[in-house]
């Protein structure tokens, strides 16, 4: 099975307004929608990496397609996340501080908090 890469994109704007300017940057074919990974009310040692952003585009293609995707979504402004297989972060981007690319095998997952902290909105932490 090949890896999936998806990019989480923190913003309060609509799925439907976000799809659009997304098909805009990478054209048709990607899939848009909720981020329905967001684990509800969370006990110690849930927090995840994705819960504060709303919208994930899943991709299609490869690491590398993914990377290069990633990069062009950064041209949107927005706080995003590449992810592998809703899993492994692969990259960040935030506004203030630019893009930032893990090591392999970093979680999205609290374990890995220490790693992504500085990278992500904001940390949920139960």
């Amino acid at each position: 099975m090949a890896d999936e890469y998806s990019v989480f994109l923190g913003t309060e704007l609509g799925v439907e307004e976000v799809a659009g300017l997304v098909q805009g940057v990478l054209g048709a074919g990607v899939s848009v929608h909720g981020n329905w990974h967001v684990l509800g009310e969370l006990e110690a040692g849930e927090a995840q990496a994705i819960d504060p952003y709303a919208v994930q585009v899943d991709l299609v293609g490869g690491g590398d397609e993914a990377r290069a995707s990633f990069e062009r979504l950064v041209g949107l402004g927005m706080p995003l996340l590449l992810v592998e297989d809703v899993t492994y972060l692969v990259a960040a981007y935030l506004p203030d501080a630019g893009t930032h690319y893990f090591a392999a095998g970093v979680s999205m997952d609290e374990p890995d908090l220490p790693q992504w902290r500085d990278w992500v909105t904001e940390v949920r932490e139960g």
